[in-house]
């Protein structure tokens, strides 16, 4: 079983995964934080982004999976953009694919 979750739409998949080793674990983490990124910069240039903050925690214990992702984004306000929709769109495209990565490359 997968959990995936950010504080307000947290998903449960169930996916056979196989066991998953440091590596994984670490592979994984990368490529949710560049998920993170590509999907921010499609909404906000980078260079209009005052400051972000990626919080990203994978818990591998008890035959779970569990991947918790918080993001606290800090937009100029001359933009007028509401920083929560922008990362809720970010984690749940991430989410999206994400599962997909988890079922092509670690399914057992």
């Amino acid at each position: 079983m997968i959990l995936l979750s950010d504080e307000e739409s947290p998903q449960t998949t169930f996916v056979g995964l196989r066991e998953l080793t440091e590596s994984d674990i670490e592979q994984l983490s990368d490529v949710v934080l560049q998920l993170i990124r590509k999907f921010l910069s499609e909404k906000i240039p980078q260079h209009n982004i005052d400051q972000y903050d990626i919080a990203i925690d994978i818990d591998n214990s008890n035959e779970d999976l569990r991947i918790d992702i918080d993001i606290n984004l800090d937009l100029p306000p001359r933009f007028g953009l509401d920083e929560e929709t922008i990362t809720q769109e970010t984690m749940d495209k991430t989410f999206i694919e994400l599962e997909k990565i988890l079922k092509e490359n670690f399914s057992s």
